[in-house]
């Protein structure tokens, strides 16, 4: 807490110093705002992103910034007009793992801390989220929206010639939750969680299948099991709160289920000791 108080304390105590006036379209163009503080394993340093509107292109923009535990030597460890957020660092506090639009889309970096240089892990259609380090910090797991391409309706329509002018296909709703506030339509897809090597990166494992969400996973002390909730029940879609939590092996992708009750089990955190 003593932490969350240091950052936010940059960004209250100049605020608190100017004279005080009500907010407008150009002081909201002034502000800048502080997220995703996090603490390193030996607790020297915090984390932290800094973001800004970008006036020119109307875009929100931020880097990562670093300060030490008593507030001394605040600095920037990014830079660009782009979006690096969510800092997290390893288990050895040498490296730090955030995502970035910095390639056009959202993927997934590690820094190294005693060099800056940075690499790019993944190369993903759609962002990942909600990224942890592995204990040995050889690997990074995290959860990503995986398209559902089966079809609705098992119709084959004719070829289309080409040039033709044809009209545009129904919309089948077949899902509960099919839009929502603020986005519009939902993409057809399940929540996965994925695993890849935190330092080459690569094309990443799959750790979780079916036509299910998956939510808050946990690693284990050991880094053999990944511990995950979600609902993979029968019409999963109208069970909503009766979450299970499972426990898969990240060697074989090997699931178990380890509750089986009526209501939400979810947020697993397992003990320091695997036994």
């Amino acid at each position: 807490m003593a932490s969350l108080r240091l950052l936010l304390s940059f960004l209250i105590l100049p605020l608190c110093a100017q004279t005080a006036k009500l907010l407008d379209t150009d002081t909201f163009f002034e502000m800048e705002s502080l997220a995703s503080p996090a603490i390193s394993a030996d607790g020297s340093q915090i984390a932290f992103s800094r973001s800004w509107a970008d006036k020119g292109k109307d875009r929100q923009r931020s880097n990562i910034w670093l300060v030490d535990k008593d507030g001394q030597r605040l600095r920037q460890l990014t830079n660009g007009g782009w979006r690096d957020s969510e800092p997290v660092w390893s288990p050895d506090s040498k490296r730090i793992a955030f995502l970035s639009d910095r390639d056009g889309t959202t993927q997934l970096y590690t820094m190294w801390m005693d060099t800056r240089e940075v690499a790019q892990l993944t190369h993903l259609e759609r962002a990942p989220g909600g990224f942890k380090w592995s204990p040995d910090g050889k690997q990074l797991a995290f959860t990503a929206r995986v398209p559902d391409v089966e079809p609705i309706l098992p119709i084959k329509m004719p070829r289309r010639p080409e040039g033709a002018e044809w009209a545009k296909p129904v919309t089948v709703i077949d899902r509960l939750s099919w839009r929502a506030d603020g986005t519009g339509p939902i993409e057809r897809g399940f929540t996965h969680v994925f695993v890849v090597d935190a330092s080459t990166g690569g094309t990443p494992r799959q750790l979780t299948t079916g036509k299910y969400n998956h939510t808050a996973f946990n690693w284990s002390a050991d880094g053999k099991t990944v511990f995950v909730a979600g609902i993979r029940k029968p019409d999963a879609e109208y069970l909503r709160g009766d979450s299970e939590i499972y426990a898969i092996t990240t060697a074989t992708g090997e699931l178990r289920t380890l509750t089986d009750r009526k209501g939400p089990d979810r947020e697993p955190v397992p003990s320091p000791n695997p036994a």
